[in-house]
């Protein structure tokens, strides 16, 4: 029996080690691609497929949204602000599923409806109670980093104070051994009067409330050496005045070519704005899904699809040989609306299109089927 006992203790530290060396190899063969960036709601999760059911051509999840002023009992969620309806044993489960596969799976921390930060930006420069919680939720779950989705309005000075030690704490709290992301706003690379517009080519963006925020915030170089990537909210902006090409393309001048930049994308219809996003340019038939000019005013006239953001954004640099896309959100697959045979895109849909494009391997894919109906 003792005999037995050692075998199968052999048996199961190879089994063991095999798993860990599969989870590494997937993984550097992730860190490879172009990323692909996925937001998962957690308050979906009821009426859309499981975690693990996120297609392979993702490289990141993140999870949405924890609250700023989080708390973590290592038992449910209570105090976190994700609402799961699968308990926390079960969510490790799935994330580890994804990373056995090569995907990283991250804690989004913010969004649009949490937006108390100053206790959590109070942690800037010494470690509390919320940072410290927040490390170990990632440990306890196994999540690869923290995504900072700060999204309270306005771009005077005590925003941009409170959103640098948010930037700060939240590093903290992912420690040296994890990831950082950060969901940029749509026009926050812009010029302002505050910034000044010298980027910008002299001009001054149309929009106001958070022009410009990003690009103040980003005034203090150290902030950014700490991101790894930043997905920029390149939507909710509508067509008339807004390019989200240009958009991601002053980020791209903006922040170090280290960091990893993708363009973002909403499934229609969009939180804000006529805006109707498609896969591909020939699917630009329907009102809402042509650019008519950019937010500082210059015509653009091109299809508001996957493939031209694509190709004239991330596609178009050689910064950086990882810069992709993001998706919000993964579970948003009901009621896209119709003009006659073409479609707005749906998650599916989309996953297969920016795949394609950005393994560069445009061929016998659904993505460029104009006979494909993927909803």
């Amino acid at each position: 029996m003792r005999g037995a006992r050692s075998s199968s203790h052999i048996v199961r530290h190879a089994t063991a080690a095999l798993l860990l060396a599969t989870a590494l190899t997937a993984s550097a063969q992730a860190d490879e691609r172009r990323a692909l960036v996925g937001y998962y709601p957690s308050w979906f999760e009821t009426k859309a497929a499981k975690l693990t059911a996120t297609p392979s051509g993702y490289t990141h999840v993140i999870l949405a949204f924890a609250k700023p002023d989080f708390t973590w009992n290592g038992k449910d969620w209570s105090g976190t602000g994700l609402q799961f309806v699968a308990s926390p044993a079960d969510v490790h489960r799935e994330i580890a599923a994804l990373q056995a596969r090569g995907t990283k799976v991250v804690l989004a921390v913010g969004g649009a409806t949490y937006l108390n930060w100053a206790p959590l930006a109070a942690e800037a420069e010494h470690s509390g109670k919320i940072t410290a919680a927040l490390t170990k939720f990632v440990a306890d779950m196994g999540l690869d980093g923290i995504d900072i989705d700060y999204e309270a309005d306005g771009a005077a000075p005590a925003q941009i104070a409170e959103y640098r030690g948010a930037i700060a704490a939240l590093s903290n709290a992912a420690g040296p051994n994890h990831m950082l992301s950060l969901a940029a706003w749509s026009t926050g690379a812009d010029c302002s009067k505050a910034t000044g517009t010298a980027p910008c080519g002299g001009k001054i963006g149309v929009w106001d409330g958070r022009t410009g925020r990003e690009r103040q915030v980003f005034a203090d170089t150290s902030l950014i050496a700490k991101l790894a990537m930043i997905n920029v909210m390149s939507y909710d902006a509508g067509v008339d005045q807004f390019d989200p090409v240009k958009a991601w393309s002053l980020y791209r001048e903006l922040v170090p070519a280290k960091i990893t930049l993708n363009i973002g994308f909403e499934i229609s219809p969009e939180g804000w704005g006529p805006a109707r996003l498609v896969a591909t340019n020939a699917k630009a038939v329907c009102p809402g899904a042509h650019i008519k000019a950019d937010q500082f005013g210059a015509p653009v006239n091109q299809p508001y699809s996957v493939e031209r953001a694509l190709n004239d954004g991330p596609l178009s640099s050689t910064k950086n040989a990882r810069d992709g896309a993001m998706l919000w959100h993964l579970a948003k697959d009901q009621g896209l609306p119709r003009c006659g045979r073409p479609v707005a895109v749906s998650p599916r849909e989309l996953e297969l299109t920016a795949r394609v494009l950005l393994d560069r391997q445009r061929s016998a894919s659904p993505a460029f089927s104009e006979d494909t109906d993927d909803h």
